[in-house]
């Protein structure tokens, strides 16, 4: 019975990964190389759902009319969109949006009084004084004794309107009002509503347009334009902050390349040439890391797939996957080479890939499932993170058989050196002296 040979077929594998490489490299060529999100370039994300229905080219013609021609409208679901746009500018002293109190925290000191509006007490044709009554046992359908005595025509605030006092002693709508006395204090009280006349609501106060935020603004407008919506999402980051996150990312990808080189020459000490389990690790990790890069450069250009933060959370997955791969592999090589110290490195690395293989796809095919169930159930914001890691996954898993281990028996029959030195002539092919 005839054992498949991996190794064998060790140049077709290279030459699968180098196509791959270089297809994503000519893919990084073309311009935009990447489409960066906010994290990277400032900005502000919203993601709005309307409730009635919406279309992108209406949308984007409301965002073209508020100055925000560069808007990227996304359609995520029925009227839902995800809107990319410029930083949104708030004025010095100005606001973007109101605040909602939280609903556990309890007010300090006495809880404020809603004004409900003015009116004036005394019929219209009324003259000397009017009196506010308090109310009996807390009813205020039932009058009890004199809160306060004021001339008619004073103007009181209405804080409560009691209608459902027709049937009690009061016999009608009753006011709870607020009014000065000619004391100096306010005093609190109820009037019947036949003993007022001229009720008026508060007026609102204007808001100066200067002190309302882009995003207020914005707001108002689709609102009158559309209806109602819900802002699902909403992020906005600086220039400052979006280039300390391209620092961030690059510093965290190298460093996660150095210290699993480390790791992996101090796991393989005792190995001969330890430094090469490392340096193949690494390698096959820049194969996977560049088939991501170049993947999503095509998703960009035809998807206007974006790379933020969720892109570099799944490159580092994607690493950590890659080298847990390889380092499975690695592992059984060791223990092949221990239990054949004679055999050539060829078998031994043949045999370790045969008795991993299984576990490797069994592995990354249960992954992939449950990456694309998310990608269909999951939403728009963590597209980025389950796509990176459905190509890092095929990637490395490709890269864990046919590049790593696979690097470690070329460069030990000096392979390596002949493809890196092509002009050396080998020593079988020295002319014969003559």
């Amino acid at each position: 019975m005839s054992t498949l040979d991996l190794v064998g077929a060790r140049r077709w594998l290279f030459l699968g990964s180098l196509g791959a490489v270089l297809l994503s490299l000519v893919m990084l060529a073309i311009p935009p190389t990447l489409r960066p999100g906010i994290e990277f370039t400032s900005g502000t994300t919203t993601l709005i759902q309307f409730g009635a229905p919406v279309t992108q080219e209406d949308l984007r013609d409301a965002y073209t009319a508020l100055d925000h021609p560069e808007a990227r409208i996304q359609s995520t679901g029925p009227s839902e969109f995800l809107v990319r746009t410029g930083e949104l500018a708030v004025p010095p002293g100005g606001f973007t949006v109101e605040v909602a109190p939280a609903a556990d925290v309890a007010p300090v000191g006495p809880a404020p009084v809603l004004v409900l509006g003015t009116v004036t007490l005394g019929a219209e044709d009324a003259t000397g004084e009017v009196i506010v009554r308090t109310a009996f046992d807390n009813n205020p359908c039932f009058f009890s004794g004199i809160a306060a005595t004021v001339p008619a025509g004073t103007v009181a605030d209405v804080t409560e309107v009691r209608p459902d006092c027709q049937a009690g002693r009061a016999g009608g709508t009753v006011y709870r009002v607020t009014v000065d006395t000619s004391e100096g204090h306010a005093a609190g009280g109820y009037i019947l509503l036949a003993d007022t006349h001229g009720f008026e609501e508060p007026v609102q106060e204007a808001v100066d347009p200067a002190l309302l935020g882009e995003r207020t603004v914005i707001d108002q407008e689709l609102r009158e334009r559309f209806g109602e919506f819900v802002v699902l999402e909403f992020a906005t980051v600086s220039p400052v902050v979006s280039k300390a996150a391209v620092r961030n990312a690059a510093f965290a990808v190298g460093f996660a390349s150095l210290f699993i080189m480390a790791y992996i020459v101090f796991a393989f000490w005792s190995m001969p040439n330890a430094f090469r389990y490392a340096a193949c690790a690494v390698i096959a990790l820049v194969h996977d890391v560049a088939i991501v890069l170049g993947a999503f450069s095509l998703f960009g250009k035809l998807f206007e797939v974006e790379v933020n933060l969720m892109f570099v959370t799944g490159l580092l997955t994607v690493i950590g996957f890659s080298v847990h791969d390889s380092i499975v592999v690695f592992d059984r090589i060791r223990e092949n080479v221990t239990l054949a110290p004679d055999a050539p490195l060829r078998l031994n690395v043949n045999a370790a890939l045969l008795q991993t293989l299984a576990r490797s796809l069994n592995t990354s095919v249960t992954l992939l499932f449950v990456v694309l169930a998310l990608l269909l159930l999951g939403g728009v914001t963590i597209q980025s993170f389950l796509l990176v890691i459905l190509v890092g996954v095929i990637a490395g898993t490709y890269s864990s058989v046919g590049l790593a281990a696979q690097l470690l028996v070329a460069w030990e029959e000096g392979e390596l050196a002949r493809w890196l030195t092509p002009w050396r002539r080998r020593p079988d092919e020295e002319p014969a002296a003559v």
